[in-house]
């Protein structure tokens, strides 16, 4: 019973940590912006599935700015 309980749990902070949305101090990192472009084929669309996964414009405009979007 134990067992499965810290099993539970585990399995349950995995899920947690990876699926959070971004947090307002983090910097998107270059690669990840490229791939955001690349999967949504345009600027526009690639900020609006960037925003979708929690990254403020500022974080956006940053970005661009930082790796030469």
């Amino acid at each position: 019973m134990l067992m499965a309980s810290a099993i539970f749990v585990l399995i349950a902070v995995m899920i947690l940590l990876t699926t959070r949305p971004a947090w307002s101090s983090e910097q998107i990192p270059c690669w990840k912006a490229r791939a955001f472009i690349a999967y949504a084929g345009s600027s526009a669309e690639a900020e609006k599935l960037a925003e979708k996964n929690g990254y403020t414009k500022s974080q956006i405009a940053e970005v661009r700015r930082r790796c030469g979007l």
